[in-house]
């Protein structure tokens, strides 16, 4: 396969790992296919991400692509009898490429989508020829009702959760209450992915403890799916799921892919007190808020391998903190940094520019504020707005997003993403986000913070993961230096078979 920005993503797409393991659980053989994932590829900065985004624009309009016809020949040789698909709303394009691709494989056969867009534009979607049914929200029990059906009486009524095709009208099922008990699901099936050896085992190792955010920040689309309940896996759960994927991957650095972890604070001690008791010999990061640590949290996710903390910063600028009701001003999460280099952990800060109401003015007050918190690595992203929350509607309210977007267009890190519309020069906002991007990356590029990002690692208990990290550290360290010269100053100028596929 061939990933269409030419960039090497061998994370493991956990929303289709949990699908695949509960359709497994029912008896289907299910294969998972990453259209992102190419392990021939190297690692690229976001700098380079965004300069190679016209190529998927140009393979949007080019049937001969490699990226379809690798999957065409996947389809070719593993014979689904039902195609699901996933994506994010700049990747629905590509997702209508892949109906169609299904649908010329076998006409026949049925094609699923899921997740966060088409949850919330369900009409739009299956106005495509190519689709047939949409699964709303959270989708495990969905798929496996609807493969029952598929096979039985085909009553796409009974489906809660469903919507579907009638000669003529689009019929929404009712909502499908969320699951109260996470444990009741299988766990992901890392096995089902298409090439998993390719993957590296540190790719494998990333984790749900939880679903749901009770925050209310308006940009983010996770209520498009979880909601705003919190749903927690037990602790006995989530060691059994890391002990498994350690002895079958030799996985030893995991992640927790939660929206916030440590919203219950309890409920988070108690799992980290266990996963100390049982010494699992692995490290592991989290993404939180800084209103959220405390010393005791921070204690004991210490003791239980903890050794890198993410935290959503998005802007400098308290205004802008209130506009996108983040529920946090720059006091607070500069003491929740303070508190968690204070502890000895690695501090990832997560920023944002081209927020509708942001200035000029409030991207040097992000730039100024990254200077004071000085986290030991930053990322960047352009805001895009994502169907369902309230910043989007807002802007189509006011006539700035089109009733039938290029969602091809809507992406974190694409020149297109431009929605400053409260800049002095909205005109300029991609050339502004482009010295953002290029300064956030130098930031990160000094000897101090790689050395930082390096101890955080957990080499001595993991030495492969040191050979890994170098090649991406020789790639992306000689792009820096030649093309900002070292340069740091602000702005410097019959159980069925089962195919999921995310694109």
């Amino acid at each position: 396969m061939q990933s269409i920005m030419l960039a090497r993503a061998d994370w493991f797409p956990m929303g289709l790992g949990f699908l695949a393991g509960s359709a497994k659980a029912e008896g289907h053989e299910v294969l998972i296919y990453n259209g992102e994932h190419d392990a021939s590829l190297d690692y690229i900065n976001l700098t380079t991400y965004s300069s190679n985004y016209y190529l998927y624009l140009e393979a949007l309009q080019d049937d001969e692509h490699t990226s379809w016809t690798s999957l065409a020949k996947v389809m070719a040789e593993f014979r689904p009898d039902v195609v699901g698909i996933t994506s994010f709303s700049v990747k629905w394009p590509s997702a209508r490429n892949i109906a169609r691709l299904a649908k010329s494989y076998s006409s026949a056969v049925p094609v699923v989508m899921g997740g966060q867009h088409v949850t919330i534009m369900t009409d739009d979607v299956l106005a495509d020829p190519n689709i047939d049914f949409v699964v709303k929200g959270e989708g495990e029990k969905t798929l496996v009702e609807l493969l029952r059906q598929l096979e039985g009486k085909q009553k796409w009524e009974d489906v809660l959760g469903l919507s579907f095709k009638r000669p003529g009208e689009v019929v929404h099922n009712k909502p499908r209450p969320m699951l109260e008990n996470l444990d009741e699901l299988p766990p992901p099936s890392r096995e089902s992915l298409h090439d998993v050896e390719t993957y590296s085992p540190e790719s494998l190792g990333k984790l749900f403890a939880s679903r749901g955010c009770p925050y209310q920040c308006n940009y983010c689309g996770t209520q498009n799916v979880w909601g705003y309940g919190v749903r927690h896996r037990s602790s006995q759960s989530m060691i059994a799921e890391i002990q498994q994927v350690r002895k079958e991957y030799g996985t030893r650095n995991f992640t927790f892919f939660d929206d916030v972890f440590g919203l219950d604070k309890e409920r988070a001690i108690d799992l980290c007190d266990e996963m100390a008791a049982a010494k699992l010999g692995v490290a592991w990061d989290c993404l939180t808020r800084s209103n959220l640590v405390s010393d005791a949290l921070l204690c004991s996710m210490k003791k239980a391998g903890c050794v890198k903390i993410d935290m959503g910063v998005e802007s400098g600028s308290d205004r802008i903190l209130k506009d996108t009701k983040k529920g946090l001003n720059t006091e607070q999460i500069l003491a929740g940094g303070r508190l968690i280099k204070k502890h000895g952990f690695f501090l990832y800060a997560f920023f944002m520019v081209g927020l509708p109401t942001e200035t000029e003015a409030d991207v040097e007050k992000t730039i100024e504020f990254l200077e004071r918190l000085k986290p030991h690595w930053a990322g960047i992203s352009i805001f895009t707005p994502i169907p369902g929350t309230s910043i989007y509607r807002a802007l189509q309210e006011e006539g700035k997003i089109e009733t039938k977007p290029q969602f091809e267009r809507f992406s974190h890190q694409s020149p297109h993403s431009n929605f400053a519309f409260n800049m002095m020069n909205r005109q300029a906002f991609p050339a502004l986000a482009q010295k953002t991007v290029e300064y956030i990356q130098s930031y990160n590029g000094s000897y101090r913070n790689l050395i930082r990002r390096g101890m955080s690692r957990g080499y001595h208990r993991n030495p492969r993961l040191f050979f890994s990290d170098l090649k991406k550290l020789v790639t992306w360290k000689s792009w820096l230096e030649s093309s900002h010269q070292g340069s740091h100053s602000r702005f410097n100028d019959k159980p069925t078979r089962s195919m999921l596929e995310r694109e």
